[in-house]
């Protein structure tokens, strides 16, 4: 006798052909590289756990450029790091689903780099190929889904691109957006590999290190303990969101914020992967999450990876609330 699919089975199957038309319906992915570069602005550090404001129209102009820098990674330590806009991680992009993201990349560094955005539907071939110094790639795509998401320099060998600082968050809201207003925060977890450069007091990053994972320094957003020296200011009574993103490039990150729980939290950023009353957030690297909470009385509210090796290594912050 022929069994009828249940309701729960329909259900899964009409979600998968709205997707896949989705998909379907989206345009080519097309690239083109051209030669010389284009000034794109510096990003300050400060506004690194900061979520952008969404830009007014469905269009969001990213510009990205490759540049060598020396940055301070944890006291005393000065890093020679590839970057995106010279600083550690890059800056943080925000759109919404339905938004179409044009990327203009720039490549004013010493060797070849790409990019590869974790959010995107494209072809790694066209979208995040390798361009040398000298020289410009444009493309466009457009955002499908919702979530917490990793961009990162995609040319071999990745682990050493990731490792000396090429990664950033880009947030991509719901149509609809998040729901309740909230305090919102963008945290980058990545690890550094440091080692005494030959020729000066600066650092280099050491391979061995990375395909070891022995990591020395560990941060939220590109400095060890920045934010136990400079904590982050909440209201009591007054939701929090924090968009959370492990750059790895080999350690997960089990986001924890001490005195509270996660009322919600959202697998890769997506509302229909919701959690709720977590103690502890899994993350994987080149994963994300969303989680929120609120704390009910002032305090300082420690926040770390519970794996706390990489904790004392310096990813470990306070909020602050008053």
């Amino acid at each position: 006798m022929r069994t009828l699919p249940t309701l729960a089975a329909l259900v899964a199957l009409a979600s998968f052909a709205v997707v896949a038309t989705s998909a379907q319906t989206l345009a080519p992915v097309t690239a083109q590289v051209s030669k010389g570069t284009v000034a794109v602005p510096p990003t300050d550090p400060a506004t690194l756990d900061r979520l952008p404001p969404l830009p007014r129209g469905h269009i969001v102009y990213v510009r990205l450029a490759l540049v060598d820098k020396v940055v301070e990674i944890a006291p005393g330590i000065r890093y020679r790091a590839w970057t995106f806009n010279g600083a550690v991680p890059g800056p943080v992009i925000h759109a919404r689903v339905g938004d179409t993201i044009d990327v203009t990349l720039t490549n004013t560094a010493s060797m070849g780099h790409s990019i590869d955005f974790h959010a995107a539907l494209a072809p790694p071939n066209i979208a995040y190929q390798t361009i040398e110094p000298g020289t410009t790639l444009h493309f466009r795509w457009v955002a499908t889904s919702p979530g917490a998401f990793l961009y990162h320099c995609g040319t071999p060998p990745v682990l050493a691109h990731i490792s000396n600082g090429m990664y950033g968050a880009i947030v991509i809201d719901p149509r609809a957006g998040w729901g309740r207003h909230a305090q919102s925060f963008v945290f980058v977890q990545s690890e550094f590999y440091p080692k005494r450069a030959a020729d000066s007091d600066e650092y280099e990053g050491d391979l061995a290190k990375m395909i070891s994972g022995t990591a020395q320094v560990v941060t939220f957003n590109g400095d060890a303990f920045r934010y136990m020296t400079k904590p982050l200011h909440i209201a009591v009574g007054r939701p929090v969101r924090v968009f959370v993103i492990d750059a790895g490039p080999s350690h997960f990150s089990a986001f924890h914020v001490v005195g509270t729980l996660f009322q919600r939290a959202y697998v890769d950023g997506n509302p229909k992967n919701l959690l709720v009353g977590l103690q502890t957030l899994a993350i994987p690297p080149g994963g994300g999450a969303v989680a929120e909470f609120t704390v009910l009385q002032a305090g300082k509210y420690p926040f770390v990876t519970h794996a706390f090796g990489d904790a004392d290594a310096g990813a470990l912050g306070i909020f602050d609330a008053k």
